[in-house]
């Protein structure tokens, strides 16, 4: 049997119209009552459904931009970086006679961030309020990490370090670095994307100290089996 399809606003209208039949059938004028009510419980019931609507919508357009296109960008992405963590002391990242830094013995470069601040909070008024102390750039090493200024050194050794933090500051991002032997917090400022990278670095670097280098290259290789399961995902609803 073909199944009957009907359009919603006419299914609505014949609804009011049946109600006002009904109503009509029980006394007459009641038909108007009975018509104003079911109009009534319609408009409610359209403006419960909308919001939950526009939700489903959000929720399955945020889904979508997840192709399998940006997905293999992602799994790229991770193994250039277990590639570079692999093999960071052969990589050419090496810029200490550029940057004015001793390298120590045994000690290699792991990331470069140029044009940077150096973010230190200063007391106004009683309130502890962050502020631009220089600008210049922060190298990081897998045994410390170093900002150099026009006129502020500032150097954060790995085996000191407590926690690391990013936080927004104006339209930036401020990498907090906190130090068991400095009472004093210190962070590098730099744009959002930037700071992800710099994280990541002082991360591996940290592990480089603590010997733990497999469990972080492991983490990552767990990001890249969970990103190809997503886009096996998508490939089968596709």
């Amino acid at each position: 049997m073909q199944k009957l399809f009907i359009d919603k606003w006419r299914w609505r209208i014949a609804l009011v119209v049946a109600a006002s039949f009904l109503g009509d059938q029980i006394s007459p004028g009641l038909g108007t009552f009975f018509a104003f009510v079911v109009i009534l419980l319609i408009v409610i019931r359209i403006k419960k459904l909308k919001p939950l609507q526009e939700y489903k919508k959000i929720k399955s357009s945020r889904v979508a931009k997840r192709t399998k296109t940006i997905i293999d960008a992602e799994i790229d992405d991770l193994k250039e970086r277990i590639t570079f963590y692999s093999t960071y002391k052969e990589q050419p990242v090496d810029a200490s006679s550029d940057s004015g830094i001793v390298l120590q013995a045994d000690e290699h470069t792991i990331a470069i961030a140029s044009e940077v601040g150096l973010i230190e909070s200063r007391s106004s008024g009683g309130v502890a309020e962050p502020n631009l102390i220089d600008e210049g750039r922060f190298l990081v090493t897998d045994k410390r990490g170093v900002f150099i200024g026009n006129n502020e050194t500032r150097e954060f050794v790995w085996s000191k370090l407590v926690s690391h933090q990013a936080e927004p500051l104006a339209s930036a991002m401020v990498l907090y670095l906190s130090l068991s032997n400095r009472q004093k917090v210190s962070g590098i400022g730099m744009d959002a994307k930037s700071i992800k990278d710099v994280q990541q670095r002082i991360e591996f670097a940290v592990a480089v100290g603590l010997e733990r280098e497999a469990q972080f290259l492991d983490k990552l290789k767990t990001q890249i089996t969970a990103l190809e399961a997503e886009k096996l995902s998508i490939a089968e609803i596709v």
